[in-house]
């Protein structure tokens, strides 16, 4: 089991900033006319929405690397930090080379772009144009590679040295109390995760058994997760609970292939039964938060 104690024994973090270009400003006072502008608040595009795309396609593509690697990382609580096991460290830099790779492209296509597209909105919005203009709104193509910056380190984060000089006993305590809290917060966010992400793929494995037919592809996410949770999560889980209702689930799954159960209506009645009685299970574990709202 991780704690505060042997934590980077098992790991480590990864941070992971990645910049961005909105390609927007604040719409003028004179466009907003008799809209109270203490609540209300404008906004315009400085590009049209051919290049538009351009740019949302490199927002997308950062988006998705956030999922890839929330998938073999836990996350950890501070904004773009993840903590890696030292099994998945590998893995985790390569998708990072990866995707760092793929996104430069991206961004050498909205640079090559830019000019162009700057005179193009010139030409269809001169009003806003002249406005963006002179705000300096428009950056160079230089300041546009540079916006988005793409990093990413290894780092240790810990509760101070209790021999350093400088440091209290009082302060180391409350220090490391801070950092125990730290690791706490972890394995609640590991918990909530595994009780949402179990919670929906049932309910539509359930769903399928009852009202539609039962899709393959809908059984290996599962399989998939419950790996996800083995590979990355299962250290971080201290409740035994938590660790009973995993294994009933893979047991009932395991070996289970969707055109059995649309061939046999009384296999897929039973396989439905015992994946509602598992999931009613999880549902009723105590201090545990969906991360997000659900219809059961």
């Amino acid at each position: 089991m991780i704690n505060e104690k042997n934590i980077y024994d098992r790991g480590t973090l990864v941070s992971l900033k990645m910049g961005r270009f909105e390609g927007r400003m604040k719409l003028p006072e004179e466009f907003m006319k008799d809209l109270p502008t203490e609540i209300v608040r404008g906004v315009n595009d400085i590009f049209d929405e051919r290049y538009k795309m351009l740019l949302t396609d490199i927002r997308s593509h950062d988006g998705m690397t956030r999922i890839l690697l929330s998938k073999m990382a836990v996350s950890f609580p501070l904004p773009g930090v993840w903590f890696v096991l030292s099994t998945k460290l590998a893995d985790v830099v390569e998708l990072l080379d990866t995707r760092q790779a793929e996104r430069t492209g991206l961004i050498l296509k909205a640079v090559e772009e830019y000019d162009n597209a700057v005179f193009e909105f010139a030409q269809k919005y001169p009003d806003y144009y002249r406005i963006a203009f002179a705000k300096g709104k428009y950056i160079t193509r230089d300041d546009l590679k540079y916006r988005f910056y793409f990093r990413y380190q290894f780092i240790k984060i810990a509760a101070p040295d209790k021999d350093s000089a400088f440091i209290t006993p009082e302060l180391y305590k409350a220090e490391m109390k801070k950092f125990r809290e730290t690791i706490e917060e972890m394995k609640r966010e590991v918990l909530s995760t595994i009780y949402t992400e179990l919670l929906k793929r049932t309910a539509l494995i359930r769903e399928q058994c009852e009202d539609s037919t039962p899709n393959q592809k809908t059984i290996n996410n599962l399989n998939s997760f419950l790996n996800q949770i083995d590979e990355i999560y299962s250290d971080f889980i201290d409740r035994d609970d938590m660790k009973q209702a995993i294994k009933n689930i893979r047991a009932k799954v395991l070996g289970i292939e969707a055109e059995d159960l649309r061939n046999d209506i009384d296999l897929k009645k039973k396989f439905n039964e015992e994946i509602k009685e598992v999931a009613e299970t999880i549902k009723s574990m105590p201090d545990i938060p969906l991360k997000r709202s659900m219809d059961f």
